[in-house]
């Protein structure tokens, strides 16, 4: 039984080790199925609707947008564009924006708007000479469901972890707490840091794994070895990253 346990764990290890390796090209994505921040563009014209070809939302830290960058395109954060409208989702934004858009018979550029809901929604007026950019509705449904769908994907892997070395049951329960006392931190504290959007994840995740190893380490000390805890945990996040990962590229793409 030893043995057989010693070659689970080996294999438990190769597989956490490959699934990081795996995942270091697109550290940039989110450990957790979080909410994350989204723009979506609708177009209407003043003008004969023009197709569009293409184009870049500038994010401003000043109002004046002296100092605008392209929104940087990291694992699922990105800003793409159809013929008829547009749409991005980021780890966080700045707090002026602007578009650039090239139609087909010109390029054009917005005002400097400010986003007000997570999931914002925006019309853009499309005249002669310029865009018109206003906000008019956000929503946050995606909120409770990334929760609920993160909470049921970190406590199914506990489970399954306990019941595969035969480890006591009993702090199960502390799973779902620890991953809610983490996750409004991550999804909400981290976002808002003038970080690039690595680091900010790197920074995030990496507190989660320390929160919830940490806590659960606490209350469950004389039933479950650091070790197991630690790895518990780490297992929990790799997971959480891989339907993470999936599901925001879906959506993106």
């Amino acid at each position: 039984m030893k043995r057989s346990q010693r070659s689970i764990s080996s294999i438990l290890r190769f597989a956490l080790v490959t699934g990081v390796a795996l995942l270091l090209p697109v550290a940039s994505a989110r450990a957790d199925i979080g909410p994350k921040p989204s723009m979506e563009f609708s177009f209407e014209y003043e003008i004969e609707p023009v197709p569009i070809v293409g184009g870049q939302l500038i994010e401003c830290e000043d109002a004046a947008c002296e100092t605008g960058k392209p929104l940087e395109t990291v694992g699922p954060q990105d800003f793409a564009c159809t013929e008829n409208e547009c749409s991005s989702l980021a780890y966080g934004y700045a707090p002026y924006h602007k578009l650039i858009i090239e139609f087909e018979d010109q390029t054009r550029e917005s005002n400097i708007f400010t986003k007000q809901a997570s999931e914002a929604s925006f019309s853009v007026t499309v005249s002669e000479t310029g865009l018109e950019v206003e906000e008019v509705r956000g929503g946050a449904g995606s909120c409770c469901s990334g929760l609920l769908f993160t909470l049921v994907i970190e406590t199914l892997v506990a489970s399954a972890y306990l019941s595969l070395f035969r480890l006591p049951r009993a702090m199960l329960g502390w799973v779902p707490l620890s991953s809610l006392l983490s996750l409004p931190v991550v999804w909400l504290v981290f976002p808002q840091l003038p970080l690039s959007a690595g680091l900010t994840v790197a920074l995030s995740e990496t507190f989660a794994v320390l929160f919830e190893t940490g806590l659960i380490y606490l209350v469950a000390r004389r039933l479950l070895p650091l070790k197991h805890v630690a790895a518990l945990s780490l297992l929990m996040n790799g997971v959480s990253f891989l339907f993470g990962l999936a599901l925001a590229t879906l959506r993106v793409l």
